[in-house]
């Protein structure tokens, strides 16, 4: 008994390491469309988490707030990454190309660039992570009626972008 204590006590925290990392990245990556940007933010959630999780009140909403924090996360990155890129256009400098090719119509990195930040997080986290408006509503810090109208209108930019690829 005593050789299967030790191995769940560190079976525990490897498993929430990995599951906060999966979570932050998965968030990252929506709002981002860049997997080495939304890994970076990934780790610094994730170690933010991990060292601040005893602090939660409720344990069981440990995924609930790393959604909360690596989207807000992604979206800083994603403005730092935009006025990075506008000054790079406004010097001269010759603008770095979204990474990834997108080969396919449906791939969601083609499909969802170039839309805002907040209207990927949204569309990220009800598609993604299949969360109610109330819930994204908190996680952008925004009312339920502005979660409506991101969704609304990052769809409207897929279905354009769509009928333009198949036109």
């Amino acid at each position: 008994m005593s050789a299967t204590m030790p191995t769940t006590a560190r079976a525990r925290p490897d498993d929430d390491a990995e599951r906060v990392l999966a979570v932050a990245f998965r968030c990252a990556l929506g709002v981002l469309r860049d997997r080495e940007a939304a890994a970076d933010v990934a780790q610094e959630v994730a170690v933010r988490a991990l060292t601040r999780r005893r602090a939660l009140r409720d344990p069981g909403a440990l995924d609930a707030w790393v959604r909360t924090i690596a989207i807000r996360a992604a979206i800083r990155e994603a403005g730092r990454t935009r006025r990075r890129r506008s000054a790079e256009r406004d010097h001269g400098a010759r603008e770095v190309p979204p990474a990834g090719p997108a080969e396919a119509v449906g791939d969601a990195t083609a499909l969802l660039r170039g839309l805002p930040a907040r209207q990927k997080a949204a569309l990220t986290l009800r598609y993604v992570h299949d969360l109610p408006d109330e819930e994204i509503a908190r996680i952008l810090r925004c009312r339920p009626a502005t979660v409506r109208s991101l969704l609304s209108r990052g769809r409207d930019a897929v279905r354009t972008r769509l009928d333009e690829d198949h036109r």
